[in-house]
């Protein structure tokens, strides 16, 4: 208070000399400057009035914060167990913990687990019980991927691969699930750097969907349960982040969504992690997500959203895994049993996997196709060439090119990979035993012309210019005698060939072998201008120019070619299969392979 009234009385004083001096103008300089100190003053004592009144307030604050994170417990005094220690699977517990896995194993399995500890005990959850569907709210820094982690351990030390099986979706880098992409529970796993990777996973979730839906209706089931012996492995689909799943791929979002409406009685989960469930987790999910568990959150908003109260926002920084768990009953608090080794955990699944003899599971979903195909995996032999990888949206197979089904089309610019293709085939057919080996005969430009070698059913190249010659003065005649081996004639760079108006002898040979079913023409050209489809190539492979007009009247599908992007206009061997009324991308494997 003194050292607010000392600069008052000071002005004060310095007014009262003006004025006796006359200097009007310098004393009502000083007039505003009084009244600022008086009102700093007065400012002052009131707060000091106050003071009592707010430390009252600030009090009532503090307990009722403490009383929202408590809720008649001490978070703090809950024992931070690491989940080998729930699991019984601790170095001193067991050192070999393989053999403690496997022997739960021979229980009937179970969706129930320890997941953590709270204020009587053990937490559990059971994603059957209390789900079927789970959603995870908190914010950075709270925990969330160590509860998913956690969570998903604990059911694969419960269950069997053949029980159970995972779908990992992590839309923060990768980081979360990469330790967990080791399970032999593991079907799939993706993250948010590769969006077509995460594109290909939604659509086989739905695919898995559909399968499971027609299951149950063949066998006139309620519940998959009630197939028995024949019910599928439960599938549990974990989404970290979903709410960048819904920012990314907005129109993926709907695949979860019908999941977790028909999820229950398909024997599929979802449990779908975010840092903001007010706003981004839709009204039709969440009606079907029973399972409600908040860590730490930056407002009491998003708390309330799933605890219906504020409890989750006062959750102290200071402790990481604390969570709020509400399962339509009851609201618990509880802490996460974080996994002290989880390298060891999956090693041990894993060994025990191997004892039972569990077969590893097929991947529900591949990779996209690869930007260069150095060689192509083993396959059983199906009468076709086999030239490229197929991918049909979901996975990827070794595509053939069958001979005996009619001529073929390579329709694409140069240097896009027509000539390797041909090459492919060349090896092939050379390669070739047996009585029904066909003839092979090659025809390529040189100059100003073309150079025909033929190549017999042993794969010897006779490479003599008088074979050349006779092939070019005798053509297709006379056609071969019934029971021989067919022929199987490659075409390079074929578009003068096809020239309506071309006057080399080649071209009315072109046409007559497009006609002769005896003769397999197989024709590289650079567009389809000449090309009559289906008469001359109901099977072709399109490699794609980039120009919707031309790419589809080539064939590739107008939605297919929107999905394209701009490296597979580009990237070598890139293009699309098309054989008769179906059309898949495919990527070519290198002749050298």
């Amino acid at each position: 208070m003194v050292a607010t009234a000392a600069p008052l009385v000071a002005q004060a004083i310095m007014l009262a000399v003006l004025l006796t001096m006359r200097r009007w103008l310098f004393a009502m300089m000083l007039v505003p400057s009084i009244i600022g100190c008086l009102a700093m003053m007065l400012a002052s004592a009131a707060r000091r009035r106050g003071g009592h009144a707010g430390d009252d307030d600030v009090a009532r604050d503090e307990a009722a914060r403490r009383e929202a994170i408590d809720d008649g417990t001490r978070l703090d005094l809950i024992d931070a167990m690491p989940l080998e220690g729930l699991l019984s699977l601790r170095p001193v517990d067991d050192d070999l913990p393989w053999r403690t896995i496997a022997r739960r194993w021979l229980e009937p399995a179970s969706l129930d687990v320890p997941v953590g500890m709270h204020a009587d005990g053990v937490f559990r959850l059971d994603l059957r019980r209390q789900g079927p569907h789970a959603l995870v709210a908190g914010t950075t820094g709270s925990g969330k991927s160590v509860l998913l982690q956690s969570w998903c351990l604990a059911l694969a030390c419960r269950n069997t691969p053949d029980a159970l099986r995972f779908v990992f979706l992590d839309f923060k880098g990768g980081t979360a699930f990469r330790a967990l992409e080791r399970l032999p529970h593991c079907v799939g796993n993706v993250c948010d750097l590769d969006l077509r990777h995460a594109t290909r996973a939604l659509n086989a979730i739905e695919a898995e969907l559909r399968r499971r839906e027609r299951l149950m209706a063949d066998a006139h089931a309620q519940d998959v349960t009630d197939l028995g012996a024949m019910a599928p492995p439960r599938l549990v689909i974990v989404a970290d982040e979903f709410h960048a799943l819904k920012d990314q791929l907005p129109d993926m979002v709907d695949r979860l969504v019908r999941i977790a409406s028909l999820g229950r009685a398909l024997g599929m989960h979802v449990i779908a992690c975010t840092q903001h469930p007010a706003g981004q987790v839709s009204s039709d999910m969440k009606a079907n997500m029973s399972l409600g568990i908040c860590l730490r959150v930056r407002d009491g908003v998003q708390s309330s959203e799933l605890l219906g109260s504020t409890k989750a926002a006062y959750i102290p920084p200071s402790l990481p895994g604390v969570a709020y768990c509400n399962d339509g009953a009851t609201v618990t608090s509880w802490r996460c049993a974080a996994a002290r080794d989880i390298p060891r955990l999956v090693d041990a699944i894993a060994a025990a996997a191997r004892f039972h003899g569990c077969i590893p599971p097929p991947a529900l979903f591949t990779a996209p196709l690869p930007r260069r195909m150095a060689a192509l995996p083993a396959t059983p032999v199906s009468g076709g060439v086999p030239f490229a990888l197929r991918d049909d949206g979901v996975t990827l197979h070794v595509a053939h090119l069958p001979l005996d089904r009619g001529n073929i089309g390579v329709i694409g610019r140069h240097g896009r990979g027509k000539t390797n293709l041909l090459d492919v085939i060349r090896r092939h057919v050379a390669r070739a035993t047996g009585d029904d080996t066909p003839t092979l005969r090659l025809t390529a430009r040189e100059g100003d012309g073309y150079v025909t070698t033929t190549l017999h059913g042993d794969g010897y190249d006779d490479g003599s210019p008088a074979g050349a010659d006779a092939f070019r003065t005798t053509g297709m005649s006379p056609a071969p005698p019934p029971g021989s081996p067919r022929l199987v004639w490659l075409v390079d760079d074929a578009d003068p060939l096809f020239d309506p108006f071309g006057d080399d002898p080649l071209c009315t040979e072109l046409r007559e072998a497009l006609a002769d079913h005896r003769v397999t023409v197989v024709f590289a050209t650079e567009t389809s201008r000449h090309v009559r489809v289906p008469e001359h190539c109901a099977i072709r492979v399109v490699f794609p120019t980039g120009d919707r007009a031309t790419d589809q009247m080539n064939g590739i599908p107008g939605e297919m070619w929107t999905s394209f992007d701009h490296d597979d206009m580009v990237l070598p061997g890139r293009a699309v299969l098309i054989d008769h009324a179906s059309a898949a991308a495919v990527q070519c494997v290198s002749a050298s392979g």
